[in-house]
């Protein structure tokens, strides 16, 4: 079977649509917010593919939130140390997220930014054992395992 030049640029023109969908709903979150600047990358910790448990208040598991993130350095700060130290940042998360649902309150699809930055803030100074090591914490994805509601 041959294709003529028009179904083969349909084709291709199909599957790049195709293959473009999934990653413009997981960015809709990313969207929302204004680009970081140059600095603020510069000063941050990058936290890709964390996945934070839901669970009700019976620890009964309801859902996984699949999440990337971006934890600040503070003023006058070492960002390339804190960077060394991104896997004890990480499990301090991991054991942070294990310990309280972070969840907003009726809704397991729906991540609760405000608690789980100062959640993972707190775990994350208290591993790098510097106060104001971390002084902030940005969301640039999320994704919940749940489709339906």
């Amino acid at each position: 079977m041959r294709l003529s030049r028009r179904e083969l640029l349909t084709a291709v023109s199909l599957a790049a649509v195709m293959a473009a969908l999934p990653v413009a709903s997981a960015q809709e979150h990313a969207a929302e917010g204004a680009a970081p600047d140059e600095a603020e990358v510069a000063r941050s910790v990058e936290l890709g593919g964390l996945v934070f448990p839901i669970f009700d208040e019976k620890l009964k598991l309801k859902n996984y939130l699949f999440v990337s993130a971006r934890m600040l350095a503070g003023p006058g700060k070492d960002v390339w140390k804190y960077r060394e130290q991104q896997h004890f940042i990480r499990d301090a998360i991991v054991q942070a997220s294990h310990k309280v649902s972070f969840n907003v309150a009726g809704n397991y699809k729906k991540l609760d930014e405000k608690l789980a930055a100062a959640e993972c803030l707190k775990a994350a100074n208290a591993v790098l054992r510097e106060k104001d090591a971390l002084v902030s914490m940005t969301f640039t994805q999320i994704a919940s395992q749940l489709t339906a509601a």
